[in-house]
């Protein structure tokens, strides 16, 4: 099954991917530069981005779970055969470095046997159960031991309730894969989905859990292990729901959520842009705009447009650090040294109450609700990847380099001051509940401690990214992202976008707890 971004920083999870490290946009000034760029691993200098890896070496968005814009924000793996955009996360890479590198086996299964378990594995994750029962009967029938289809119709019967068919399908895999912690772990998720008040990723998480935390990312009965070739299929449906798509809001979503992006509908994009009233998907379609999506004879014309619509959206959001800082700096040169006139301006933006309008599970949900209906193949992932790109940022990794540009140039007295300043900006970025934007923040929080001499906050802040970075590992080890269970997607698309960040902590609490508990006399 290869579903797709994050995210992460994803819950959300997040994303579509590229790993192309040398894309370029227009920018109202008029030169090309990156849009999506690295943030730095030191408190002071920016390190070169590292080129990301594509999920299942596929397409798509994720699954609502991290592989985004996130870390959670790429729930659905990647379709088979697709090149997705990079949506790049909190340390500068993209998403896809966030998931784990799906592995490569060499299944010893026919190749239409493969094929028609991953369009299972893919029709069970997004909730088409017929679908996914009609091409797991034709894999079966070819290859009635096959795992990875036993696989899949032990967690279709879960999701249906049918518990003597999954019994049978999981003694049956227990067969065929002897000793599989997949099959485990299944068999314990259903005993634990009878607890009351237990809801599917929190009785997955505790299966998981007592099972020892095994670690699936190399597993080769989850969808993903094989490369498979494209699917038409998906790319016939995506194209179908484009044609038929009832407005341009529904357009902009399918634009926006879109693993590829064509002349046609990057033109498209670009003419939604004057009439975009939401800060957050001003941001998404600058996002999606960078590179070479946009014809060379538009980029004039879109450096006119983008800067109009900013200039008007930073006069409609004045309490917004995100559109006042992207004002500010979004079109200026990376690494040069602040103006004083500049420094003044970026401590009145740093003085503002909030640092954006928009609210990442507001936008999730708008996205998904003009979605529903339009065929796209899998209308949560999508949501979630415009969602994801609504929360990629330049101005603050313009601030970070422009910081570095500036340091050597003040006095130890405005060295503090402009930490101070970057310290403030980060403080308010970090109350996001999306990793992308926490992990970023506190990485201004971090760097504006150290120019202030406070050692205590930058420890601190430090500290708190590494825990967060735990926590994703820890994470990783589950592979959310692979297991055709379309319930187990949806109740973690819903716990992660309330608060990514806290939702991957839970994960390290679990492990505490446990951990606390054998250890009691």
């Amino acid at each position: 099954m290869n579903r797709t971004a994050p995210g992460v920083a994803g819950g959300p999870a997040c994303s579509t991917r590229a790993g192309a490290a040398g894309m370029r946009v227009p920018t109202p000034r008029g030169d090309a530069r990156p849009m999506t760029p690295p943030l730095p691993s030191s408190d002071n200098a920016p390190t070169p981005r590292r080129r990301g890896k594509l999920l299942w070496g596929g397409a798509g968005v994720g699954v609502a779970v991290l592989a985004g814009g996130l870390f959670l924000w790429s729930p659905r793996p990647p379709s088979p055969g697709s090149t997705p955009r990079d949506t790049h996360d909190a340390h500068g890479a993209s998403h896809a470095d966030h998931t784990h590198e799906a592995p490569k086996a060499k299944s010893q299964a026919p190749m239409e046997v493969l094929v028609q378990t991953d369009r299972a594995a893919r029709a069970a994750a997004t909730g088409q159960r017929a679908q996914a029962h009609e091409a797991l009967a034709a894999a079966l029938k070819l290859a009635p031991q096959h795992a990875p289809a036993l696989l899949v119709k032990a967690c279709l019967a879960l999701e249906e309730g049918q518990d003597t068919e999954a019994s049978d399908a999981l003694r049956r895999l227990e067969a065929a894969a002897p000793g599989a912690p997949e099959a485990k772990l299944l068999a314990r998720l259903s005993e634990l989905r009878r607890t009351p008040g237990m809801d599917w990723q929190q009785a997955f998480r505790q299966a998981w859990v007592d099972l020892g935390q095994p670690d699936l990312q190399q597993s080769e009965l989850l969808p993903g292990a094989a490369p498979l070739p494209p699917d038409p299929a998906i790319a016939a449906a995506a194209k179908a729901a484009w044609e038929r798509a009832a407005s341009d809001d529904v357009r902009l979503m399918l634009a926006l959520g879109s693993p590829r992006l064509d002349a046609d509908k990057a033109l498209f994009l670009l003419r939604q842009v004057p009439r975009l009233e939401d800060p957050s998907l001003f941001v998404a379609v600058m996002d999606v705009l960078r590179g070479e999506a946009l014809p060379q004879s538009s980029h004039d014309e879109a450096r006119t447009v983008f800067r109009q619509k900013l200039e008007a959206l930073a006069a409609a959001n004045p309490r917004a650090m995100q559109i006042q800082l992207l004002l500010l700096l979004g079109d200026t040169e990376p690494g040069s040294e602040m103006s004083a006139a500049e420094i003044d301006r970026l401590e009145q933006v740093a003085a503002l109450p909030v640092w954006r309008e928009g609210v990442f599970t507001r936008t999730y949900e708008e996205a998904r609700k003009l979605l529903e209906g339009s065929g796209v193949p899998d209308v949560s992932a999508t949501a979630m990847a415009v969602a994801a790109h609504s929360v990629t940022d330049r101005g603050s990794w313009v601030l970070r380099t422009r910081n570095v540009g500036t340091r050597g140039s003040l006095s130890p007295e405005g060295r503090k001051r402009l930490g101070r300043i970057t310290r403030d900006i980060g403080t308010r970025m970090a109350e996001q509940p999306t990793m992308v934007e926490r992990v970023v923040g506190l990485q201004l929080v971090r760097g504006g401690a150290q120019e202030m001499g406070d050692e205590a906050g930058r420890e601190q802040a430090l500290a708190r990214i590494e825990a967060l970075e735990g926590a994703v590992t820890l994470f990783r080890k589950a592979s959310m992202d692979r297991w055709p269970l379309h319930a187990l997607t949806e109740a973690l698309i819903q716990a992660s976008t309330r608060d990514e960040p806290a939702y991957l902590l839970s994960f390290t609490r679990v492990e505490a707890n446990q951990a606390a508990e054998t250890q009691q006399p």
